[in-house]
């Protein structure tokens, strides 16, 4: 993740209830790809974990940034300490880690909350610098929803369960796009019980869109070679129906 986005605390803390319900479909994929590779392995927007956990305690040497202190929090306080140094606070477009990786990867929309042409490509280069020869880096975005991004989401509930016995969490989500910057303004709100007081948060936050050939043309503007887009999680190709971007690049020496 970049500088442009930091999540709030309460939710980095919510964040594992939500998505536990809401976003499985990546997770045996990428999995996978970090069991594949012998050497190491780095995630980009590591978050609070959702892949680095099982893939570390699967034998993987496993390494993760994020810009966010508070998912890093969440993080660090389900590691031994043996492992702290495998995380580092840290901006995508100012990746320095002094080490080379046989895989990276930036799971569940991470390139989104990069908004501008020339700080994807920043990312991208730099990626490059942190690979192997013959590594590989994945990442993947929404194919867009041309009727979404026409018509928005009003306090859409996409969330409604328990974070702990007998305490109730929901999630709403509003969004609206800009067409013209491809970025979509996205506002979501927590309502919890908290001893015996129903709380509420609000967080608006950006996200860039991109569509299918702009994505080959920013890959090979970069050092990366682009070795496919796929259109899901089995690595089937694009079409009409793909909710997914799976990309696939590679440096070639």
């Amino acid at each position: 993740m970049t500088a442009e986005i930091s999540y709030p605390e309460n939710f980095a803390r919510f964040y594992d209830v939500i998505y536990a319900h809401l976003r499985t479909v990546d997770r045996d994929y990428f999995l996978r790809k970090i069991k594949e590779v012998h050497g190491p392995a780095l995630e980009i927007g590591v978050g609070t974990g959702r892949f680095f956990i099982d893939a570390l305690s699967g034998g993987a040497d496993m390494y993760g940034i994020d810009v966010s202190s508070t998912m890093l929090n969440q993080l660090y306080q389900k590691l031994g300490k043996e492992h702290h140094h495998r995380l580092t606070l840290q901006d995508a477009r100012s990746l320095n880690l002094k080490k080379q990786f046989d895989l990276i990867v930036a799971p569940f929309r991470v390139f989104s909350h990069i908004a501008s042409t020339e700080d994807q490509l920043e990312v991208l280069n730099r990626v490059y610098d942190h690979l192997k020869p013959g590594g590989e880096f994945i990442f993947d975005l929404y194919v867009p929803d041309l009727r979404l991004l026409l018509n928005g989401i009003n306090e859409q509930i996409d969330f409604d369960g328990e974070y702990a016995p007998g305490r109730r969490l929901a999630r709403t989500v509003t969004s609206h796009s800009d067409l013209i910057n491809q970025v979509s303004h996205i506002t979501m709100t927590l309502n919890w019980d908290d001893e015996g007081e129903r709380r509420t948060e609000s967080w608006n936050l950006q996200m860039r869109y991109f569509f299918r050939y702009e994505l080959e043309h920013l890959v090979h503007r970069s050092k990366l070679s682009l070795k496919d887009i796929y259109g899901d999680y089995n690595e089937d190709a694009l079409g009409p129906e793909s909710k997914d971007f799976v990309v696939v690049c590679h440096r070639n020496h």
